[in-house]
């Protein structure tokens, strides 16, 4: 039987794809981009903590290097050693407060290589040693408490005042140092 093709709009009716076809395959499932979102993101972080760690320690160095150029021009203190060369000479490190200034926060004091520092300190201060001439000098550096009034700072060598200075003020600081004992 031959099928008569009708008047246009008489089709036959659909009933499916035609024998043989059956239905499409099913639409593979969508690929994720998962791992390499993962390595992107790790590659990420790990650039990321590895220039912090650069710009960390890059300023570490900077900051290292700007403290010790400011300390390269702070004066330190002269170092002499005790026993140096020549006659031992009496040293005495005095400090004195006047109009208040009862207590000294902090007295430093080098020679040599050796420097000692005392905290709250009454005053008058005074401390005798025994010295010889060698490179450098001898410093004293006193520091007023929280008194008003002035604290007197000096330096003796052989009963003879080499070096005074005087601070006035709560917290004020007077430093003397000499470079050599026989001034």
């Amino acid at each position: 039987m031959a099928y008569q093709q009708g008047p246009p709009g008489d089709r036959p009716p659909n009933y499916g794809p035609p024998p043989g076809y059956g239905y499409p395959p099913p639409t593979p499932p969508k690929k994720t981009n998962v791992a390499l979102i993962l390595v992107i993101i790790g590659a990420v972080l790990l650039l990321v903590i590895g220039g912090c760690t650069a710009l960390v320690i890059t300023v570490a160095n900077k900051s290292a290097d700007e403290v010790q150029k400011a300390l390269d021009q702070f004066t330190p203190f002269p170092s002499m050693p005790v026993e140096g060369t020549g006659p031992a000479h009496e040293v005495v490190l005095e400090a004195t407060g006047d109009g208040g200034a009862k207590t000294a926060g902090n007295v430093t004091f080098t020679m040599g290589f050796d420097v000692k520092q005392e905290a709250g300190v009454p005053l008058p201060y005074s401390k005798t040693v025994q010295a010889s001439e060698g490179p450098g000098g001898i410093s004293l550096w006193v520091q007023n408490a929280e008194g008003e009034g002035t604290v007197t700072c000096r330096i003796k060598v052989d009963g003879k005042v080499v070096r005074e200075a005087t601070s006035t003020g709560p917290y004020g600081v007077c430093r003397v140092q000499t470079n050599s004992l026989a001034q």
